[in-house]
């Protein structure tokens, strides 16, 4: 079964998305005219070969301003969805807006112009206009449905993470359940009140249901392979043009996991056996390369006073230095300042938990704005671990965890990073249940990973540091 959206919904929301990137042009645009004429004190400086100078830069820097809209989420359909997350993307992109604009006027001197309150108006006054802009269309969009109307035949356990959450329940409306048996039944009831049109139990009831309400796509969360007659007859007895869709590809597109129960060596073969793409290996190795030497830069800079404060704090080394398994199992040591106190693991390896009476005053404060992770930046420049990948794990958990979890292996297949998919998405595990949990967003990023997909973890990361 392959997973497909809806054609109209899609083409929906790619139209109200390209609506909205004319309008952040328009807005852009409008932003810099508004602030030549603040600046300037009138109008009078349009047309002028002038105005064509700076239209002609600001271009340029544009193109940066939409590429970080795009990987900030703002062309999210709905907008709004969570105000906190909006605003704190704003901050961050007007962040990101300004820097662009201070180092491409830095390294490019024959600009000309020097426009440095105009930068500043300019950024303020689109970040106004944006934000105003995401608001009104948000107000729009109330008007029109996006919601994909589904019917979910049969029952699993992942499940009921899936209809509790968030995502689900923004971008798809549960129509109808179809249960086969009592077994499929019992499992659905306590979630029964999600779907429109309750449960039924009868294919000519469920196809009745599906014409009448317009449903457009079928989830099975039922193995298919063991229920062949039952597969053959919604086959024969639903209409064909419905996207039929397994549950763990539809799991994989709510959650942004890969549920570990669709995990066997056929999923490997079919996801993880391909080749590798050189340029864009050849793109991140670059781009660890550079930003771990200015990363090891800032670190030098900081270094006396964090080291100064770790010895005045506790008695111990700097740095704690930690075995750690990377690409292929290969081990490797792991550089942080030292968090913790100097005989933390005297009675050997123990998972951190939450308030570990092991972390040291300057620990807590280390630890809370990620500035003991900063000699892990010598790690990168090594190319011991990337920005961006699994997070290493010691080798002592590993051998413990490769007989827990199946498949924990996988996750070795590639480099280890600094932060990570997982990182983003789920906090830090203390527990084989929650390194399970981890691996899936882990596999997530394997499967789908890409140099873009980099780009976009890092600065979900810098936004989670500005939290």
């Amino acid at each position: 079964m392959v997973l497909r959206n809806h054609p109209e919904i899609m083409q929906n929301k790619n139209l109200f998305k390209f609506i909205l990137f004319i309008g952040d042009i328009v807005l852009m645009y409008s932003a810099l005219l508004l602030t030549l004429a603040i600046r300037y004190g009138d109008f009078s400086f349009w047309p002028g070969p002038q105005t064509r100078v700076f239209l002609w830069h600001f271009s340029f820097i544009s193109l940066f301003w939409l590429f970080f809209l795009s990987l900030l989420d703002f062309y999210e359909i709905p907008p709004f969805k969570e105000i906190f997350d909006f605003f704190s993307n704003l901050i961050i992109f007007g962040f990101l807006a300004g820097t662009m604009g201070v180092v491409y006027f830095y390294l490019y001197p024959q600009a000309i112009i020097t426009p440095k309150t105009i930068l500043l108006l300019d950024v303020l006054i689109f970040t106004f206009f944006l934000c105003a802009w995401r608001y009104v269309f948000s107000r729009i969009l109330k008007l029109q449905s996006f919601k994909e109307k589904i019917a979910i035949i049969g029952f699993q356990p992942e499940m009921k993470e899936l209809l509790t959450s968030s995502s689900l329940q923004e971008s798809y409306e549960i129509v109808i359940f179809f249960a086969p048996n009592l077994h499929f039944s019992n499992g659905l009831k306590p979630f029964s009140n999600l779907g429109k049109r309750g449960i039924t139990s009868e294919i000519p009831q469920l196809r009745e249901i599906i014409e009448k309400d317009g449903v457009n796509s079928m989830v099975f969360a039922l193995n298919s392979r063991k229920n062949e007659d039952l597969v053959k007859q919604i086959f024969l007895n639903l209409p064909l043009k419905l996207n039929f869709i397994s549950f763990p590809s539809f799991y994989e597109l709510i959650t942004k996991k890969v549920p570990l129960m669709a995990i066997d060596e056929f999923w490997f073969l079919e996801n993880l056996s391909r080749s590798e793409k050189k340029l864009e290996e050849v793109m991140k190795r670059g781009f660890d390369i550079i930003f771990s030497f200015l990363g090891l830069l800032i670190t030098a800079i900081l270094f006396p006073f964090i080291a100064l404060a770790i010895k005045i704090d506790s008695p111990g080394p700097v740095f704690y230095i930690q075995k750690r398994v990377g690409k292929d199992g290969r081990t490797f040591p792991l550089y942080k300042f030292r968090t913790m106190k100097a005989d933390a693991e005297k009675m050997g390896p123990q998972w951190s938990i939450p308030n570990d009476p092991r972390i040291t005053r300057v620990g807590k404060i280390l630890r809370s704005i990620y500035l003991d992770e900063f000699p892990q930046f010598y790690n990168i420049f090594k190319g011991d671990i990337s920005f961006v990948g699994p997070r290493p794990e010691r080798p002592e958990f590993v051998s413990q965890l490769k007989e827990k979890i199946p498949y924990y292996n996988i996750r070795h297949l590639v480099k280890p990073g600094f932060t990570g998919w997982a990182q983003i998405n789920y906090h830090y595990s203390a527990s084989v249940n929650e390194t399970k949990e981890k691996l899936q967003y882990d596999l997530y990023y394997i499967k789908h990973r890409s140099f873009f997909l980099d780009l976009g973890i890092i600065l979900k990361t810098i936004r989670i540091i500005f939290r």
